[in-house]
C-alpha cells in the first residue's frame, strides 16, 4: 500500500486471479500457393496475407495454384485463411529442385525474412492469427514439401494436411509411413473451376481444409470431420471402392494403413478416414493443441510474478475451471490440474513452477458392431392359440 497521508476512505481494484481462459481458435488455414499474376497489393509475395471472403478470389490471379485453392476453401465453407504466395515454376506439373526450394523457404535471422512455409511462423505476429491447418496444394505430394510441412506444422501446433501423388495403393501407403503427425489424404477431386469455366481435377487439401472449417464451425474442432459429405464435388481422380462393412475395400485398406481418401456413398461424396499417419485421432491431436495453447496463451502475463501459494492455487484453479467448462461443451469427458509437491519443492530457488493436467477425450465410433441372431422362438406363436 501507499505510504501517502490519507485521512478517509479509499477503494483499491484488485486483479481477478481466477479470469476465465480464452480458447484459441483452431480453424485458420495457412495457404502456400503461386500465382504470378495475382494482385500484389493483396497477395504480396513471401509475406502473410489475411483473407477473410470469397470475394478476394478476384484479385488471385488465373495462374498458379492460388485462385483455385481459395475456391476450393470457400465451396466448402467461409474461412480465415493466411495466405503467403510463392514464385510460381515455370512448369508446374514438373516443378524443379529450386521451385519446391521457394516453396519450403529459408529463414534469415539476420535481416528478419521469411519466405515460403517458413513466413507462416510470423502470420500471428503480421497478421494476428496463428494457422492451424497448413496446405500446400499440387506440391504437398513432393515428399521435400511434405516433410517441410509437417516439420512447420510441429512449430505452430497445427496439423499439415498432405495430398498423396495417386501412384498407386502401394507407393501411397509407404509415402504415408514416412510421416507422423501428417493428415494423409489420397485421391484429388474433380470440380467446376469458375474461373477457368470448366470442370477440372486437382488435389484435395484445399477442399479437405475447408470441410474441416465447416465440420468445425456446426458441430466443433473436437468432432472427427470424416464421413461428413464434401460440398461441390462431382468425382475423384482416383476411384476408390467403398462397400459398408467391407473389409477388403480399397477405402479400408486406406484406412487401415493411416490414410484418408474420399468416397462415394449415398449419392454424395464424403471424406472417409479419421487418423494421422501415426494412429492417433485427428481431433484428438486437435483439442491437445488447442487445449495447450489456451492456457499457456491466458498464463504469459503471469510469468515473472512471485511464487507464492496464492499465485499457484490461482492458476490451478483457473485450469481446472477451463477443464470443467471444456466438460459441460463435451469438448472433453474430463480433465483435473494438480500440483506436484515432490517436483516442485526439488525446483525451489530456480525460479521453476510446474502445474500437471489431464485429459479425457472421447473415442470416435469408428467401427461399430451389430450382432445379427436367430431365435426359433418367435416361431412358437405359430403354434399356440
Amino acid at each position: 500500500m501507499t505510504t501517502e497521508y490519507l485521512h478517509g476512505v479509499e477503494q483499491y481494484f484488485l486483479d481477478d486471479p481466477i479470469k476465465p481462459i480464452k480458447i484459441l481458435s483452431a480453424s485458420t488455414i495457412g495457404l502456400i500457393a503461386t500465382a504470378d499474376d495475382a494482385d500484389n497489393d493483396v497477395f504480396p509475395l513471401n509475406t502473410p496475407a489475411l483473407i477473410a471472403s470469397d470475394k478476394l478470389i478476384a484479385k488471385a490471379g488465373k495462374t498458379g495454384t492460388l485462385s483455385a485453392a481459395l475456391q476450393d476453401i470457400y465451396r466448402q465453407s467461409g474461412a480465415i485463411v493466411v495466405v503467403v504466395r510463392v514464385p510460381e515454376p515455370e512448369n508446374p506439373t514438373e516443378p524443379t529442385e529450386a521451385d519446391l526450394a521457394n516453396i519450403i523457404g529459408t529463414v534469415d535471422f539476420e535481416t528478419g525474412d521469411y519466405t515460403g512455409l517458413k513466413a507462416l511462423r510470423i502470420a500471428e505476429a503480421a497478421v494476428g492469427v496463428r494457422p492451424r491447418l497448413i496446405i500446400a496444394p499440387e506440391f504437398s505430394h513432393y515428399v521435400d514439401v511434405a516433410a517441410a510441412m509437417e516439420n512447420e506444422a510441429k512449430k505452430l501446433n497445427a496439423t499439415a494436411i498432405v495430398d498423396g501423388d495417386e501412384s498407386g495403393f502401394t507407393n501411397v501407403i509407404k509415402a504415408a509411413e514416412a510421416f507422423k503427425e501428417v493428415f494423409f489424404v489420397n485421391g484429388g477431386i474433380e470440380v467446376l473451376d469458375t474461373a477457368l469455366k470448366k470442370k477440372v481435377k486437382r488435389k484435395a487439401s484445399a477442399t479437405i481444409a475447408g470441410h474441416i472449417v465447416r465440420v468445425d464451425f456446426k458441430e466443433g474442432y473436437w468432432h472427427s470431420p470424416s464421413n461428413r459429405k464434401l460440398y461441390g464435388i462431382t468425382g475423384t481422380s482416383e476411384p476408390v471402392d467403398h462397400a459398408i462393412g467391407s473389409l477388403t475395400s480399397k477405402a479400408n485398406r486406406y484406412n487401415e494403413k493411416n490414410v484418408a481418401t474420399i468416397v462415394n456413398q449415398q449419392g454424395g461424396w464424403y471424406l472417409y478416414g479419421n487418423r494421422l499417419c501415426n494412429g492417433t485421432m485427428l481431433p484428438h491431436q486437435r483439442v491437445r493443441y488447442i487445449v495447450g495453447d489456451s492456457i499457456l496463451y491466458a498464463h504469459q502475463e503471469l510469468v515473472d510474478r512471485n511464487i507464492t501459494r496464492d499465485y499457484v492455487e490461482s492458476v490451478k484453479a483457473r485450469v481446472n475451471n477451463l477443464l470443467r467448462r471444456l466438460k459441460v461443451r463435451k469438448v472433453i469427458s474430463g480433465g483435473e490440474c494438480w500440483v506436484d509437491e515432490e517436483l516442485n519443492m526439488a525446483d525451489i530457488g530456480i525460479g521453476q513452477v510446474t502445474w500437471d493436467y489431464d485429459l479425457g477425450l472421447y473415442d470416435v465410433a469408428e467401427r461399430l458392431t451389430f450382432r445379427q441372431h436367430i431365435n426359433k422362438k418367435y416361431n412358437e406363436q405359430l403354434f399356440t392359440s
